[in-house]
């Protein structure tokens, strides 16, 4: 299913009643898309390989304010016949997500891959996969080939967003609630400050690592029944998952409570 190349429609006049921090959707990490009408993570761009063009990438996950806006403008679903995600009957969310305040700003979770690659196109925009486009096939700590990991790494050079020591407290895994698991939860997106990017080429990118995991373009096959990579590690992980740090990776095909993901640039 790596490289699919279908096609999402559905763009339109809804606009998210979320904000970020009370700002609306002109703050620090949303926008509203001339195009489409809708509010959208803001991108940063990161400096793309020697010989290679630079790209785009979401600065934080996609919102549950951010996705419902997209679903209210009833994007069309993909044909049945469609080899990959003929079966989606609806984008909508299989689970509820954060439901406390400012939930508009926690990402969107129980999502499925088809989900979240309907709607990075839905906005003009694509779910990360391979520098160049297309799917991602290769090695996970590929920084020439993954936009994922170049993003997360920053280009190779570190082993977590923040650098190379691994720093429990910094994003949302366990070890932020303090190993209890009645109070895991998710994060409003870019509310975590050390838990970003900043180095010079690929700054400003929050929550690569932790709060939830995210799909990218690389599966094992079509339909289904194809197991997809996720990145990043969510919310439950503890310090041993987190610690593998931007080649954290797992291979799901279902949504759930800590599936969510973000978009790169076309």
């Amino acid at each position: 299913m790596g490289g699919y190349a279908g096609t999402a429609a559905g763009t339109g006049g809804a606009t998210s009643m979320g904000d970020n921090a009370g700002t609306g959707c002109t703050g620090g990490f949303e926008e509203m898309q001339d195009t489409s009408g809708l509010c959208v993570a803001k991108m940063a761009t990161i400096a793309g390989p020697v010989g290679q063009s630079d790209f785009g990438i979401d600065v934080t996950e996609v919102t549950q304010g951010q996705y419902d806006a997209w679903l209210a403008t009833k994007p069309a679903l993909p044909a049945s016949t469609d080899p990959n995600c003929g079966y989606v009957e609806s984008y909508a969310e299989q689970g509820a997500g954060y439901t406390g305040t400012d939930a508009d700003h926690h990402p969107v979770v129980y999502v499925d891959w088809c989900d979240a690659y309907a709607y990075c196109l839905g906005v003009g925009k694509r779910l990360c996969g391979a520098i160049g486009g297309g799917g991602y096939d290769g090695d996970y700590e590929d920084a020439t080939r993954s936009q994922w990991y170049r993003a997360c790494s920053s280009g190779g050079a570190y082993r977590y967003p923040y650098g190379n020591t691994f720093q429990p407290s910094y994003c949302d895994g366990s070890e932020l609630w303090n190993g209890d698991p009645s109070t895991f939860e998710t994060v409003a997106v870019g509310s975590l400050p050390n838990c970003v990017t900043s180095a010079a080429g690929y700054a400003g990118v929050y929550d690569l690592l932790g709060n939830v995991d995210e799909w990218e373009d690389g599966c094992d096959g079509p339909g289904r029944s194809a197991w997809c990579c996720s990145r990043g590690g969510s919310f439950v992980n503890s310090d041993g998952s987190l610690n593998c740090g931007c080649g954290y990776d797992i291979v799901r095909y279902e949504a759930n409570s800590v599936a969510g993901f973000r978009c790169c640039s076309r």
